[in-house]
């Protein structure tokens, strides 16, 4: 029976070094010499999924749950521990230094123990029920590596290097297949855990897709100017909503976003509006507030995300649609091979049978002034932009290959001063990676955001540095800093929002770069924030009080 420990020690070895191969031989190794009950649950449990990814059952633990039970069983205060968490960046790795070693070995706990901990752990729905549980799974923990790995695989926080693709290096190297042998494998089945043992037993050629397990979304290379797509596309408004693709099937209907995230329960009137679809299918396309074929503000879906209690008074204020753009499987075929035209030909007739499924238009451009025009078009009717989109393209999983392109409005960058710094998690656990930053509004500052990306790690180390020097209080994690540091932001658009005293939020902020040659003194002003707001180019005002007002629909610009 192969053990925790015996797991995390080959854990740890592959992530002590930065090499790639390195990693995927150490993993190789490792998973060749497993039963195969064991090689299931290695792969899951070295993923940092509790189980399968095509599973949709859940541990349902918090790391406050995680916390209560630790501080329960080691003689170390709140305080303490909440300080080796900011220190090491994770609860995980704060565990090695003081979680008490056992030198009874033989009690180590086994993948098979977790695997059935993990599973009464899912059926209890109460907190009050699963502490118990986890504390007597915490109390076989006899090293510290098996608290830290436990930690990680229950808060799904592994953070090892030890991404998704060593793993399906390490699956193909332990069992003699190639690379895209396997990740085809798994493309098809949805679970790595699943490839493995078929890869183990030779059978990995028996490997046929399926539905309700999600799939990587095809994505489009970023356009600044129509001349850099010369030749013939297909044009399509690019729609400012959530990426989604539905999966249905008899009377199951699954949803699931960019992230692979499943949100059945936010999106309760797109299960019902797909319900009318007798074939089997996996469509791709977009969720939009919609009434009356009329696309509304997209800050009405962010009160949908995450609830899970979407009432009909909900679904009336923030009505939403699922536009479809992209058919990748259809009844027993899998689509992705298939050329685009003849992909949105079997949708629109798919649609033809089923009036409750709406398929965004298209047209042809073959000119960089055709495009142009359907840019401006697009642009005038509300939308976010145009997609362009190779004819002749295949559909290829989390790729950008330049088949797809997308052309946007930009808004311009504000210059914004840094008000606090946090640290970062991982690699960055030591250093003030995410910071909150504020415009002026008449002598105050207000902030208006938080963003953690853009920055190299050379700017971040200076940068932790700067702004520690010019702190004046702090909680152990979170530096209140004086006004002095002013970092240029970019953002895809202006939203109103009451979680900031500015009354707006920037969606997507990224850090541009640092503005050294500017004085806090000179950042940009709450007055110039105002006015991109009610610029024709922002996508983010407010929800009409009417629904008189124009609103463009999934027809206008095309």
């Amino acid at each position: 029976m192969t053990r925790l420990i015996d797991l995390a020690g080959t854990l740890e070895q592959a992530a002590s070094t930065s090499r790639k191969l390195t990693k995927q031989q150490v993993m190789a190794d490792f998973l060749k010499g497993l039963a195969p009950e064991d090689l299931r649950r290695a792969v899951s449990y070295a993923s940092g999924k509790a189980f399968p990814t095509t599973d949709e059952r859940v541990l349902g633990i918090s790391s406050a749950i995680l916390t209560e039970v630790i501080l329960d069983l080691l003689s170390v205060d709140r305080l303490t521990l909440r300080q080796r968490v900011i220190h090491q960046g994770e609860i995980g790795r704060a565990l090695v230094d003081i979680w008490p070693v056992d030198s009874n070995d033989s009690s180590c706990l086994t993948l098979a123990e977790l695997e059935q901990a993990f599973e009464t752990l899912a059926d209890l729905t109460r907190p009050a029920t699963k502490k118990p549980v986890l504390t007597n799974l915490f109390k076989k923990c006899v090293h510290p590596l098996e608290a830290c790995y436990l930690t990680k695989i229950i808060l799904s926080d592994m953070r090892t290097g030890i991404k998704e693709g060593v793993l399906q290096a390490a699956v193909a190297q332990a069992f003699g297949y190639s690379f895209p042998e396997v990740l085809h494998a798994q493309l098809l089945l949805g679970d790595l855990a699943e490839v493995a043992l078929l890869a183990r037993e030779r059978r990995l050629h028996e490997a046929r897709f399926r539905l309700f397990h999600p799939l990587e979304f095809m994505l489009a290379s970023p356009i600044e100017s129509p001349q850099q797509a010369p030749g013939s596309w297909m044009a399509e408004n690019k729609l400012d909503g959530i990426r989604a693709q539905v999966h249905r099937s008899g009377e199951r209907t699954t949803i699931f976003t960019r992230t692979l995230d499943q949100i059945d329960e936010s999106f309760p009137d797109i299960l019902q509006q797909m319900r009318s679809v007798c074939d089997d299918v996996l469509i791709d396309g977009e969720i939009v507030p919609m009434r009356d074929g009329k696309i509304l503000p997209f800050s009405l879906l962010q009160k949908r995300l995450g609830r899970k209690n979407i009432t009909p008074t909900v679904i009336r204020a923030c009505p939403a649609m699922f536009v479809a753009f992209d058919l990748l499987y259809l009844k027993d075929r899998l689509l992705l091979d298939t050329p685009l035209t003849e992909r949105k030909h079997l949708l629109e007739t798919l649609a033809g049978r089923y009036p409750d499924l709406i398929v965004l238009p298209s047209s042809v451009v073959d000119h960089p002034d055709a495009i142009q025009k359907a840019f401006d078009q697009a642009i005038e009717s509300g939308h976010e932009g145009l997609m362009l989109k190779n004819p002749t393209s295949l559909y290829t999983p989390g790729r950008r290959g330049g088949q797809w392109l997308k052309l946007k409005t930009h808004l311009p960058t504000l210059d914004c001063v840094v008000t606090a710094a946090e640290y970062g998690h991982g690699k960055r656990r030591g250093l003030l990676s995410d910071y909150t930053f504020a415009v002026w509004s008449d002598d105050q500052l207000v902030n208006i955001g938080k963003a953690y990306s853009g920055l190299t790690d050379n700017e971040i180390t200076r940068l932790t540095c700067t702004l520690k020097s010019l702190a004046v209080a702090d909680n152990g994690r979170v530096f209140r800093v004086r006004p002095e540091v002013v970092l240029e932001i970019a953002f895809d658009q202006i939203l109103e929002s009451t979680r900031h005293e500015s009354g707006f939020a920037l969606r997507f902020p990224r850090i541009k770069r640092i503005r050294y040659d500017k004085k806090a003194s000179q950042a940009d002003t709450l007055e110039r924030v105002r006015a991109l707001y009610q610029s024709p180019a922002n996508r983010g005002k407010k929800i009409p009080s009417s629904m008189s007002d124009p609103q463009p629909t999934l027809f206008d610009g095309i």
